[in-house]
This record gives C-alpha cells, structure tokens and sequence, in this order.
C-alpha cells in the first residue's frame, strides 16, 4: 500500500475521514490494519476458529470432507486451551506476548464466572440500577450510574460479596473477554514488552490514543438500549474483581471501550458473505472509514488484517467508504440497520436519489 494516496480529513456529517490526496484507479489497495486492539470469540467457536488467523474449520469454503473443528493445540496450565488451523499458526501465536498473556486472562475470567453463580440471588434482585432506566436517558444519569458503580467497587469487601451473587452472564463473559483483550494490549504497549501497530495516517505511536479517539457512542447506546447500561455496569465490577492486581490500574480502560465498542467495532465473520458471525474486534485505523450505500472501498480480511480495496476509480476531494450493512435491501432497511447500530441516518447518494417522494431525510 501507498500510504501518500489517502489523507484523514475531518468532515461536517461523519467526524474524520479518509480522502484520496490523488486519483486512484480501481482494484488499488490503499489502507491495511494489521490486527485488532480488542477482540473476541464466541465460545460456540473457540474449537472451530484459529486463535491466530481466525480461519474457520466448520467455513462453507472448505472442502466437504474436512474436519469441522481444528485438532491443534495449545494447553498451557495457567491458560484457557486454544486451538489454531497450522503449526505455523501455533508457533506464530506461542511466540508472541499478547496471545498468551490474554488466554491467561481468559481462564481466570471463566473461574472467575463459575463463582458468581455460588451464591446467586433467587429473586433476580441486581444491585445495579434495581429500579430500572428512567423514560428519558441522559448522560447525566449515566454518569451518575457509572459514580455509583465506581463507590461499589472502591471496597473490596463490598465487590467481593457482589461479584459472588451476581451470576454473570454468557454474553457479559464475552463483553468481558474483548474489554480484557484491550486491556492487555495497554499493558503490553506501556512495559514495552511488544511493539503495537499504530495506523499510519495518524500522528501518534501509543495505540491507546488511537482508541480514544474513536466516536464516542455511549449516550446514543444507552438511549436505544437502556439494558446495555446494567451490562456495561456488571461487566466493570467483574473485571475489577477478577483482574489480576497487575491489571487493575487500567480498569478505567473498561468504560472508554465500551463506549466506543458499539459503532466501531467490526464482525469477525466466515468469509465476505457474512454466513456466520464468530466473535467481534476493534480495529482501529479501519473505523475511519465512513459509511455508504453506494461505498467505493471494500474490505476484505485476511487472518488478522483487513485490506482495504477501491472497487472502483476515485477522484481527489472524494470521500472514501466502506459499506457496514447488506446494500442489497431496499432504503427503509439499510437506514433501520444503520440507525440501530450505528446511530445515524444514512443520507448518501444513493439513499437520497431512492428517497420516497423527494422526502429530505434529515
């Protein structure tokens, strides 16, 4: 990739941008993200997908007779057991820092969830926010929620009595597991104990700026899922509880990812027909890219890293996109779709020229 060929831009409808600096012809790749700053597998698949390249055993790309689950390896005592499609993959993940140090911290996370059911309440009763959402959400009553939490957990006593009555989840364990997966890569990044990717088009080194800097969804989150809150809620306690002491100064990590996971995050799915959806990372370089139902710019992963590629030529001045969302469904789906997980309503050329009516769409 040429990186002098896209510059980011920041736009009046969509934050930062990326935009051509020059023409680019069709089939030009012209950005790549080597690899996500958090992310997760489902536990459906963790016996299926590679924990190195996220090749999927059970893909309809493979061949018939091959076997759905991959048979190697590795099994460390003080880690959660993980499998990989190769060797070459083994090796490659054993040989890392950030592999290994985030199954560690996955094995104490699934302990960790086994105690919480020990003395679980049989009435349903939360701690967190027992009365429910008010009708209207704001950030004020958010962040009042998130002080609450916050004076929770500032006695261990009184976490440690929470945490083993409050019987996490399935899908918290995983919210749990991405959020843990970032906090690692902070922790590697800032004892140097590895170099992390950094996206070229940005002017900084530490990765964690980088994720700062990212759209902040919290409130428009909350708003369309007040549930999300009491989650978002839970999984902090948890991890305050269950970190390793090593790990805790970085808790407050959990609510900045978590604000931005919803919006930037990407599916990690089987192949580019999206047939089956395995887990979810961040890769943060790639969420400069907008959205639009008419994109010029497809992605495509391979392993760990996503390619972007023109599908087609793009002229200076000419914003380049990506698509979130299946293009093929008519206007009133794609813009439910997009409203639903990504906020906003998408008002692109093509949205605007299949407009009902010459209605305005703002």
């Amino acid at each position: 990739m040429t990186q002098s060929l896209i510059g980011l831009r920041t736009t009046p409808h969509g934050g930062r941008s990326l935009f051509p600096i020059q023409p680019i012809a069709e089939g030009t790749s012209i950005f790549t993200c080597e690899a996500p700053f958090a992310h997760v597998i489902y536990k459906d698949y963790r016996r299926e997908v590679c924990a190195q390249c996220f090749a999927y055993a059970a893909s309809t790309f493979r061949s018939i007779g091959d076997p759905r689950t991959w048979s190697i390896r590795s099994c460390r005592v003080t880690a959660e057991t993980v499998w990989f499609c190769t060797d070459e993959c083994k090796v490659t993940w054993e040989s890392g820092v950030i592999g290994p140090l985030i199954a560690d911290i996955n094995a104490l996370l699934g302990k960790a969830k086994i105690a919480t059911r020990k003395n679980s309440a049989r009435d349903g009763y939360d701690l967190i926010l027992p009365n429910g959402p008010p009708a209207q959400i704001t950030q004020d009553y958010i962040d009042k929620a998130w002080a609450d939490v916050e004076e929770l957990v500032s006695s261990r006593a009184r976490l440690s009595s929470y945490c083993s009555t409050m019987n996490l989840e399935d899908m918290e364990l995983e919210i749990s597991r991405s959020v843990a997966s970032a906090i690692v890569q902070r922790y590697v990044f800032d004892h140097r104990l590895a170099s992390l990717a950094t996206s070229p088009i940005i002017s900084t080194l530490d990765p964690w700026t980088e994720v700062l800097d990212l759209q902040n969804s919290e409130l428009s989150n909350v708003s369309l899922r007040p549930y999300i809150l009491t989650a978002h809620l839970r999984v902090y306690t948890f991890l305050c509880h269950s970190l390793p002491k090593h790990l805790r100064l970085y808790v407050p990590t959990v609510r900045h990812i978590l604000a931005r996971d919803t919006g930037n995050a990407f599916g990690i799915w089987d192949g580019d027909h999206r047939d089956e959806m395995l887990g979810w990372g961040i890769w943060v370089g790639a969420s400069y890219f907008n959205h639009s139902c008419c994109p010029n710019v497809k992605k495509t992963r391979v392993g760990r890293t996503i390619h972007f590629t023109t599908s087609r030529s793009v002229e200076i001045g000419e914003e380049l996109c990506i698509s979130y969302i299946d293009t093929s469904q008519a206007i009133a789906q794609r813009r439910q779709d997009l409203e639903n997980s990504w906020f906003f309503k998408c008002a692109c050329q093509r949205c605007q020229s299949e407009e009902p009516n010459g209605a305005s769409p703002h």
